[in-house]
Parts: structure tokens; C-alpha cells; sequence
């Protein structure tokens, strides 16, 4: 079982974490609003430092060095460099992830050593350029230099599968459902999550998983 580390208990952590438990990854949770912690860890079974994760302490009582995975996804760019900085120096971490709000953070943030940066500021725009195009398949956006691609696949109303259960489909290994959207409503898609015709679902895939993923929804 991977162990992750994420900074930062905003929607995203949340939510990030969230899929990440539901995975059946060994997540923990670090964050500065003691209020937040306190929510965050009687609402998932997972355990939450509060802390600065900016500090080197914060990092090693979260057991930083042990995680195969880093996390950075706080409000601010600053933050979530130093953190990946400390986890890739002090703590040896092989993979370090970062958000970044500002497109213009994104180059510094690759050359001080940050494995991956999602520009979140890219994701959203490409979205909304979707809602306008209306494509079957429409990319949102890449991860860093990786094979990794983030899309939006609108599924046939026709579906064969339509009304089978996310368990129940061949989805690729290297595939990660991040959202499912049904009329104008959101939900995060899990084991017992069904698929019907006319969804639309958002997914993050590596390599080949991407045309996988097209095959199994007939688009």
C-alpha cells in the first residue's frame, strides 16, 4: 500500500484525499487551521497533523520520509514549493506534486525540482473552452512533462454498459475517475458509483489508458 502525504486540507486536499482512501492508499493530511484538522479527521478515517507544512517538524511528524508520494495543494504557490523543496531535500521523497495558482509559478516550480505541477488556473480554462465545444472527448490538460493527461469524456447516450456499477467495468489500471457530472449535478465516482448513457467523467490517465478509456465508453 502507497503512503501520501498531502499539504494543504482546502476542497482539494479534501477531496484529493478522499478518492486517494477510497483507492486504498495510506493518506495523511497536514494543515495550519486547527478547525479544518479537526473536521477533516472526524470526517474520514485518516490522520491529520496540523501543523505549518512549511516547517521541517510538521513534515517528520507526518512521517514525510516514509511516503512514496508528496503533495502540495495549498492556496499558495510559496507554500506548496517550500513543502516539496523540504520533502525532496531533507526527506529524500522520490515524487513530489504541486499545485500551482499562478500559470507564471509553474517554470520555476519545474526547475527547483517539483516532479509534477498542475496549473489549476490551465484546468479550469480548458473546461470552460469544453462547455463551449462540446466535444465527445476533450482534453482539459497535461501533468508537468508526464504521459499523464487529464480529460472529459461525454459517454453515448446509446451506451452499451449504461446502469453497470464502476466496479463492474474493465476501467485501465492507470486510470483515476476524478469526477462524474449528471444533469448539472457533480459526484465523485466510486466502486458502487453506476455509469449511465449521457454522463459526462472526467479522468486522469497515464500512457495508453487514455484510449482504454474511449474504448470502454464506445466514444
Amino acid at each position: 500500500m502507497a503512503n501520501v502525504v498531502i499539504v494543504g486540507a482546502g476542497q482539494l486536499g479534501y477531496f484529493l484525499a478522499k478518492n486517494l482512501l477510497d483507492s486504498h492508499y495510506k493518506v495523511k493530511l497536514i494543515d495550519i487551521d486547527r478547525d479544518r484538522c479537526e473536521k477533516i479527521a472526524s470526517a474520514l478515517d485518516i490522520e491529520v497533523c496540523c501543523g505549518d507544512g512549511t516547517r521541517l517538524e510538521t513534515l517528520a511528524r507526518a512521517n514525510t520520509g516514509k511516503c512514496s508520494v508528496f503533495i502540495a495543494v495549498t492556496g499558495k504557490d510559496e507554500d506548496n514549493l517550500i513543502a516539496c523543496e523540504i520533502a525532496k531535500r531533507q526527506f529524500k521523497v522520490n515524487r513530489t506534486i504541486s499545485r500551482s495558482n499562478n500559470h507564471k509559478n509553474i517554470s520555476l516550480m519545474k526547475k527547483l525540482g517539483v516532479d509534477l505541477v498542475l496549473d489549476t488556473t490551465q484546468v479550469i480554462t480548458q473546461f470552460i473552452e469544453h462547455e463551449i465545444d462540446g466535444a465527445q472527448v476533450q482534453f482539459i490538460a497535461d501533468i508537468g512533462t508526464s504521459n499523464a493527461v487529464i480529460s472529459e469524456y461525454n459517454i453515448p447516450i446509446k451506451w452499451s454498459h449504461s446502469g453497470k456499477k464502476v466496479c463492474e467495468l474493465d476501467v485501465p489500471s492507470e486510470c483515476v475517475l476524478v469526477y462524474l457530472k449528471r444533469s448539472g449535478m457533480f459526484m465523485i465516482p466510486r466502486g458502487n458509483t453506476v455509469i449511465m448513457g449521457g454522463d459526462e467523467i472526467v479522468a486522469l490517465t497515464v500512457g495508453t489508458a487514455g484510449k482504454q478509456l474511449k474504448k470502454l465508453f464506445e466514444i
